[in-house]
């Protein structure tokens, strides 16, 4: 089992330029490590997919690529070791009663992906986010948040037709997870994509429950981040408003 093989599996014609190709294998040579082939190779074996197309998204923590499976398009997520936060990753994971303990940052890593399945299958039929369809090691698969190979755009990136409307929605939202006991610890305009009209939540893998120490500071930090930004889109939010909605006969 080599890189290769997975190299190969990128369709380089949905990569217009040449530009756009060296990129794209630049990032796969960067990620599939021996240990995330293996977890490449498990998972279409499991059938979960068929096929990588081209990296969507780019982050220290985590690659992710549109990948094809038998019942449509899907978000292939791979956690990256080497350059990952260990310090900011434990952080969010100390705490968390459902998590033990971890010998190294690949441990850490791949607690990290669990975690995020976790989180999603948590909330995934209370709010719209990804769902979760399997996971193995630092390997996370889920449902794609777009059209045709393309990612739905990140809500900082779009002119919402109603922005009040969004608003109300994220906060039902911010609700729903409290509901089952989840916070997202990183809600922000950078991590809520547009989609069809309809915020769709992602990158769980920060998102603790309210056993953890910190869960009451990151809430507020994740309705903070949500009220200012939306008080510049000129929409009229007021933070104890929002904190009593989220969390008031929970």
């Amino acid at each position: 089992m080599d890189a290769d093989r997975f190299l190969g599996m990128l369709d380089r014609r949905e990569l217009k330029s040449e530009k756009q190709r060296a990129h794209s294998r630049k990032v796969c040579q960067s990620v599939f490590d021996r240990v995330s082939l293996t977890s490449l190779y498990h998972l279409t074996k499991k059938g979960f997919f068929r096929e990588l197309k081209s990296v969507v998204s780019e982050g220290k923590e985590a690659k992710v690529f549109h990948g094809v499976g038998n019942h449509g398009d899907v978000a292939v997520k791979i956690y990256m070791v080497e350059t990952s936060d260990f310090r900011s990753m434990s952080s969010y994971v100390k705490g968390d009663p459902r998590f033990g303990g971890w010998a190294n940052r690949r441990q850490l890593v791949n607690l990290w992906a669990q975690k995020e399945y976790k989180n999603l299958m948590r909330v995934c039929e209370k709010i719209s986010c990804p769902k979760p369809l399997g996971f193995h090691k630092n390997v996370l698969v889920m449902e794609f948040i777009g059209e045709e190979g393309l990612p739905a755009p990140k809500m900082k990136d779009v002119e919402l037709e109603n922005p009040k409307e969004y608003c109300e929605k994220l906060i039902s939202y911010m609700r729903e997870m409290y509901k089952v006991r989840l916070v997202h610890s990183d809600l922000s305009e950078y991590n809520v994509l547009d989609y069809r009209g309809e915020p769709y939540i992602i990158d769980f893998s920060t998102g603790i429950l309210l056993d953890h120490p910190k869960a009451s500071e990151f809430l507020e930090r994740d309705i903070g981040n949500i009220v200012g930004f939306f008080s510049k889109k000129g929409v009229e939010v007021d933070y104890s408003r929002v904190y009593k909605e989220v969390t008031d006969g929970v």
